[in-house]
């Protein structure tokens, strides 16, 4: 667009920007424009006042994210304190910078998408992405829609409000649900809780020995890795990962792959120190400066608490958006959540 043919439009709350795309919505005298500008073209779509039939804002469930993103903010903004207390600035800044891309991000995040409805059919707008912005725009909308159309009479607004309203699409009837195995019924052995619970110990542990010059612990942290890791094999090789599906599944399975590789390294670091302290005075020096240093210990520690409270909120918490499908409202759309 120019700016001559800018200046006859009012920009409206809401963008989503891509790589090399990026969708605007403008509001014209009569009519609302969808802009969707890449590098070298811009496509442009009209929506005029009088022909909108309905304006539809459906928001996404969010479950436990917002939760976990601002428990992960407050873990990193804890770990960047205490280096900073530590005196490893470099360490401190480097992690803000990742918390606030973090944060940044968890901000930006798409939480809803829009539809306008008119006579001919039905078309999304999404720029219209998030929740806050989207209201603002369908708000101004709105009111040029009431300004642009005519009031109806009592008695046909009252035959249309009788009316169900235009469905963009007629859904596809669901096919009946597929008769649940006793394995996806049992509920999730409570091994899991138990063994979260020791890895948040483990965390604070490990926390604990960046502010102390104690080099104590030797073998309980490889053995309370690898009592950990017991824990959540057990009731895999017992029940497999059907009862465990979703969010479950993604903290389970990622938990073994990081504390697996942090119990191996921790193992073959205890073995190789006992080894070789009584050899060498200076090794033995060496070992016990490595072990107190302060960004090491509070990164592993970092990465055990954000496990554990991931994996206890999967596990603690009830799924809302389950819910939701099961009895939400009912929209244009189908039921909410769906």
């Amino acid at each position: 667009m120019t700016d001559t043919a800018r200046s006859q439009y009012t920009r409206l709350p809401g963008r989503k920007s891509g790589l090399l795309r990026r969708d605007t919505l403008w509001l014209g005298m009569d009519h609302v424009l969808f802009v969707r500008s890449s590098r070298f073209t811009e496509d442009y779509r009209r929506f005029y006042l009088a022909d909108i039939q309905a304006l539809v804002l459906q928001e996404r469930p969010s479950g436990n994210r917002k939760i976990v993103d601002w428990v992960a903010v407050g873990v990193s903004a804890l770990a960047v304190a205490s280096l900073l207390v530590t005196h490893h600035q470099v360490w401190g800044v480097l992690l803000a910078i990742v918390a606030s891309l973090y944060a940044w991000l968890a901000l930006r995040r798409e939480d809803c998408k829009a539809w306008v409805q008119t006579a001919v059919g039905t078309a999304e707008l999404p720029s219209l992405c998030r929740v806050k912005s989207a209201r603002k725009a369908l708000a101004i909308i709105g009111e040029k829609i009431r300004a642009a159309q005519p009031p109806m009479p009592a008695e046909e607004l009252s035959r249309v409000l009788e009316t169900p309203p235009p469905l963009p699409f007629t859904p596809a009837p669901r096919p009946p649900p597929l008769p649940v195995s006793p394995d996806a019924a049992r509920p999730p052995s409570p091994l899991y809780n138990a063994a979260f619970v020791l890895l948040l110990g483990l965390g604070i542990v490990k926390l604990s020995t960046a502010f102390s010059s104690s080099t104590g612990f030797m073998w309980a942290m490889p053995l309370g890795y690898f009592c950990f890791l017991a824990m959540l094999i057990v009731p895999l090789v017992r029940h497999g990962a059907r009862n465990i599906r979703g969010g479950r599944s993604a903290a389970v399975f990622t938990s073994l792959i990081v504390a697996g590789s942090i119990a191996t390294y921790s193992l073959s670091w205890t073995t190789s120190r006992w080894q070789r302290k009584l050899q060498d005075a200076n090794t033995q020096k060496m070992y016990d400066m490595m072990e107190r240093a302060a960004p090491l210990q509070i990164g592993l520690g970092v990465v055990l608490l954000v496990l554990a409270i991931w994996g206890l909120l999967a596990f603690l918490t009830t799924s809302a958006s389950t819910e939701r499908r099961a009895g939400g409202p009912q929209t244009l759309f189908g039921p909410e959540g769906s």
